[in-house]
């Protein structure tokens, strides 16, 4: 029997109980698996366990205990709707994190064994919603003096669909490995990526990243997304619905990953320039063509 249930007896014996404790870890005890008695002043000065702690006690596997401690106090005249007030007051102060743990079950994603966790950076109710593209997996392999180190590489891009997006990169000796390494990377790099109307970008952009030469133009609505299918399925992952766009120069999809999101990260707000300039911007789409806000 462990400590805590040697000390929980003990306590609902009654209040001039002597307490009986088994403590063979304690230095100043006899380290035999001796049972110290301890008198009324002593245990005094130890935790009374006999109170229900929100944090570490555990409602639903201990309700025979705390149904014994309830009987305990209702010998001593207190009524039963003063102990559930007691325990209302002590489940609202219970820190907000433990109010709602998600179970295992739903943890899982439908694609692969990816497993939310707090170090994601996002609420889990925000990571049920994400879109997963795997953009490109490779072979790669490492040279040592002992010789050729082999492994998979892969290249996956997560978003919302509302504007949030990135992009992530892993290595591992499997394939589902290396692609779940790669998920969790590109959930903690997630950037959010101003759309205008939520469905295009602001303005026409240019980059070159590398040997790949970028063009983008906005379009209207209903264009579609024209452009290279590796940044298809990118801008499927932000939500854009409405671009036009150009690949010149190196087509290697890491370098067209990468440039896609440095070149959809230089967009220039307009509120932004004209807060700078301390003017007053008028959107003519909206205000004299109807458009879609």
């Amino acid at each position: 029997m462990s400590l805590l249930c040697r000390l929980r007896s003990a306590a609902f014996a009654g209040k001039n109980a002597t307490r009986v404790l088994y403590a063979p870890f304690s230095t100043n005890l006899p380290q035999n698996g001796q049972k110290v008695l301890l008198t009324v002043n002593e245990a005094k000065s130890l935790p009374d366990f006999s109170k229900i702690d929100p944090v570490y006690d555990d409602v639903v596997s201990n309700e025979s205990v705390i149904d014994l401690w309830k009987k305990n106090q209702a010998k001593y005249g207190v009524s039963g709707e003063h102990l559930n007030a007691i325990e209302k007051m002590r489940m609202q102060d219970r820190p907000p994190y433990l109010v709602y743990e998600p179970k295992r079950s739903d943890l899982v994603s439908e694609v692969d064994d990816l497993i939310w966790t707090k170090d994601l950076g996002i609420p889990f109710e925000q990571y049920r919603k994400l879109k997963k593209k795997v953009i490109h997996i490779r072979r790669v392999v490492q040279m040592t003096r002992k010789g050729k180190i082999p492994s998979m590489s892969a290249l996956v891009v997560v978003g919302n669909g509302m504007g949030g997006a990135g992009y992530g990169e892993a290595k591992d000796s499997e394939v589902p490995h290396a692609v779940m390494k790669a998920t969790r990377e590109a959930i903690k790099r997630i950037r959010n990526i101003p759309l205008y109307d939520d469905r295009t970008i602001h303005h026409d952009i240019y980059h070159k990243f590398k040997a790949t030469k970028i063009h983008f133009w906005a379009r209207r609505p209903g264009f579609g997304c024209r452009v290279n299918h590796v940044i298809h399925e990118i801008c499927d992952c932000i939500g854009l619905q409405d671009l036009a766009g150009k690949v010149r120069g190196s087509r290697n999809p890491l370098n067209v990953v990468k440039g896609t999101f440095a070149a959809l990260a230089t967009q220039q707000i307009p509120e932004d320039i004209a807060r700078s300039r301390g003017l007053r911007l008028v959107d003519v789409n909206h205000i004299y063509y109807g458009g879609t806000k």
